[in-house]
């Protein structure tokens, strides 16, 4: 065995500055620690099979030379578990995810993956050049070996049964009607759009509007399916124009607002476009010469628990997408960890309430910001 302050005919304190430089290979620390490439593989991936002295040769030749092992070399031969990828499989127009809601991800990533060491990938914008661009393509150009699919999956998406099938740690924020083993985190929207219409239902209406969001994607198919189980267990026949598709723009969300109202026998509104906007509904109401809890009532959908989005709102609908996002991403670690094998499945239930007005109400902390569009 060489002396353990030689390597190589270098004495280690004294020649540093000449071993470290670019492109170190694990073949330059298996010449100077005189073992073979395989036992300092072993050494670097923590593995048996090496004695106690050589493996305290190769770690201190490693920490002075300043080697790193090349985890894109190393991704050829089995799945990397050292890089976590957020993607997000809508293009930024159809689901403007906050700053505040990217911070926050941002920081539960980095609590649960980063802070020993691992690193995070944000494929911010895979539609920029090709609108029919893979939004997994971090995974196949092996780039990451664990993915967070953040934002709606659409209707008619494929992407996810490859990245299902590809054996890969993954967690989607949304559920997918064609892949029901889907490991996601997310809210039960069809249940909140039930809760909505049934609460409404119940208040005597029968004339009962909805803007409904995510036209074409998971979410908005949850909100119209929940929105017609309350009407037929009501026997009321559905009207197809009473749901009228909206954007998170805060013109058109008015627009539409408008229309609905203009229909003198529309008694109720079910807000769950997710904007979060109470000056557009208000607005829409003003220019049909409405007033919300006056005479229509509306039930508004809220991220944000106890939150007032509209004071004259009837009721509110908590959506804790967060909160169901932060138990699946602490799953998702377990499964990098390998302390788990199988898809998560977090589904969390929507609240309906009254706020208080006993005390001050928090206003809501938007998860979606039309802002990121300008």
């Amino acid at each position: 065995m060489p002396h353990p302050g030689k390597v190589s005919g270098y004495t280690m304190s004294s020649d540093i500055s000449d071993l470290r430089k670019p492109g170190l290979t694990i073949h330059d620390v298996a010449k100077m620690a005189g073992v073979s490439a395989k036992t300092v593989s072993r050494v670097v991936n923590d593995e048996a099979g090496v004695s106690h002295e050589k493996r305290a040769l190769i770690a201190r030749i490693i920490s002075e030379v300043g080697y790193y092992p090349h985890t894109g070399a190393r991704s050829m031969r089995k799945p990397c578990r050292d890089s976590v990828g957020v993607t997000f499989p809508a293009p930024v127009e159809q689901s403007p995810l906050s700053q505040q809601f990217l911070l926050w991800l941002f920081a539960e990533i980095y609590r649960l993956f980063c802070k020993d060491g691992g690193f995070v990938c944000f494929d911010l914008n895979p539609f920029a050049k090709n609108r029919d661009e893979d939004y997994a393509r971090g995974l196949w150009q092996q780039r990451y070996g664990a993915c967070i699919v953040a934002g709606p999956l659409a209707v008619n998406d494929t992407t996810a049964h490859r990245i299902q099938a590809s054996g890969h740690p993954y967690l989607a924020m949304g559920r997918l009607d064609s892949l029901p083993d889907i490991s996601c985190a997310t809210v039960d929207y069809e249940e909140a759009a039930y809760l909505s219409a049934k609460y409404l239902i119940d208040k005597g209406h029968k004339r009962i509007a909805m803007l409904r969001a995510f036209e074409g994607y998971q979410p908005g198919v949850e909100r119209l399916r929940g929105y017609l189980r309350a009407l037929e267990e009501a026997e009321i026949p559905f009207d197809e124009n009473l749901v009228r598709p909206v954007t998170f723009d805060a013109l058109h969300l008015a627009s539409v607002t408008h229309r609905l109202l203009l229909d003198p026998t529309v008694t109720a509104l079910i807000e769950c476009s997710g904007s979060e906007d109470a000056a557009s509904v208000r607005e829409g109401a003003r220019r049909a010469g409405r007033v919300p809890g006056q005479d229509f009532d509306v039930v508004v959908w809220t991220y944000t628990d106890n939150a007032a989005v509209l004071n004259e709102a009837a009721a509110h609908i908590w959506l804790p997408a967060r909160e169901a996002a932060a138990e699946g991403l602490e799953l998702l670690a377990d499964w990098v960890q390998e302390r788990r094998t199988d898809p998560i499945k977090v589904i969390y239930r929507p609240t309906l309430y009254h706020p208080s007005t006993d005390r001050e109400i928090p206003k809501p902390k938007p998860l979606f910001d039309v802002l990121l569009n300008r």
